[in-house]
């Protein structure tokens, strides 16, 4: 028997365990090694209970948390409508190759559907090879490089 993974809305009652997946995240991405804590997981849980256009997705495995997704409901001017932006995916390591970033991505793309979107968009990592053998499965690469500023830092521009 296959073990379909469990997708759904986090809720506040999950905020201990998305602190764990989001201090784990934070150091994977090279980010602060300090631990995250529920207060801190909390406000994003409640914000996206409240807005509409910000969606914070949860991945059940094992009976436990294993994986989350944050997502963005944005205008896109190009086409008048609206897209999908994956601004975060991340699955524990342990429940890696179970399908959950799979099910994650198939869950937006089936809410970008009802919502009308025009695509779902994400960016990864270059040198993170796993990620991006898995999105070439389900996806076609983007057109477009991507840019950013540090804002931490000073800068001219």
């Amino acid at each position: 028997m296959v073990n379909v993974p469990t997708i759904r809305r986090l809720s506040a009652a999950d905020a201990p365990r998305l602190a764990d997946l989001m201090t784990a995240y934070r150091r994977a991405m090279g980010g602060p090694a300090e631990a995250m804590t529920p207060e801190q997981a909390t406000p994003l849980i409640e914000r996206a209970l409240s807005e509409p256009d910000l969606l914070l997705l949860g991945a059940d495995h094992g009976g436990a948390l294993a994986g989350f997704a944050l997502a963005f409901d944005l205008p896109e001017i190009i086409s008048g409508s609206r897209a999908g932006q994956l601004d975060d995916l991340f699955v524990m390591p342990e429940a890696r190759g179970s399908g959950l970033a799979r099910a994650l991505i198939g869950q937006l793309a089936e809410i970008g559907i009802a919502r009308g979107w025009t695509h779902l968009r994400w960016l990864v990592p270059q040198d993170n090879l796993t990620a991006k053998r898995l999105y070439l499965s389900i996806a076609d690469p983007a057109p477009w490089d991507s840019f950013r500023i540090e804002l931490s830092q000073s800068r001219s521009i």
